[in-house]
């Protein structure tokens, strides 16, 4: 005969919940400096003190300090690859299915590249996330090549979408376009925060994220223009832009 499960006593589920919420406080100090003074630049010693936590339960929920700054980049890579592959996925689909409708295709990118940056730049969830990024990706840190394995993927997917809009013979352009248009959204996450900060935090980032997709794309598009439209692709190395 079965026996019944027991269920587990409450003190336990209280002590689950205690430790779950040390682990999230050393991890939010860590993001925190880490990303003010760098791997080097930081104790476990400061981060159980920020804490208001002790150095042991840093070994216990991570092992060293070595594990505890993979888990701050894995916070905050997991948070850039949960924003991004919608994206990717949505793009990959598109391109499936409109094929032939440039303007269709051109207006999913805009819509993709808004919500992606609607995604990230109200970032609350992962406390330090924006400042762990800065420092990272300008010092060309662990996490800014874990980042770049992550958008490579859909790098190359815009371009794709860029080859499909125009045509074969644009595929090495395309994939410059591409890589700016990547580098240009990375960017805007990276450096958001400091912007807001430096608005007096009045920004709105659901508008802003609107206004700079439409910015973005609407530097990108002209250079991609369809065949058959009559109309010659941007050549930068040209004095003169295609006429109207």
């Amino acid at each position: 005969m079965t026996q019944p499960t027991v269920p587990p006593a409450p003190h336990a589920d209280l002590r689950a919940a205690r430790g779950q919420a040390t682990r999230a406080r050393l991890l939010a100090e860590a993001l925190r400096l880490f990303a003010e003074r760098g791997y080097e630049g930081v104790s476990t010693r400061a981060v159980a003190l920020a804490a208001e936590s002790n150095v042991a339960l840093i070994a216990f929920h991570f092992g060293s300090k070595r594990g505890l700054y993979e888990a701050a980049v894995e916070a905050v890579a997991r948070r850039t690859a949960e924003a991004i592959a919608p994206a990717e996925e949505n793009l990959r689909r598109g391109i499936a299915e409109l094929a032939d409708r440039r303007e269709d295709l051109l207006a999913l990118l805009r819509s993709e590249v808004q919500e992606f940056l609607a995604r990230l730049l109200p970032e609350e969830r992962t406390p330090g996330f924006f400042p762990l990024l800065t420092r990272e990706m300008h010092e060309q840190g662990e996490l800014s090549v874990r980042l770049w394995n992550i958008l490579l993927p859909a790098l190359r997917t815009v371009e794709e979408l860029l080859v499909a809009v125009s045509s074969p013979e644009q595929r090495p352009r395309a994939r410059t376009a591409a890589f700016l248009l990547i580098d240009s959204m990375m960017g805007i996450v990276r450096d958001y925060d400091i912007f807001r900060r430096h608005m007096d935090g009045g920004q709105n980032s659901a508008q802003d994220a609107a206004l700079l997709a439409e910015l973005l794309c609407r530097g990108i598009e002209p250079g991609f223009a369809a065949p058959s439209s009559g109309k010659a692709c941007f050549n930068p190395q040209s004095p003169h832009p295609p006429a109207d």
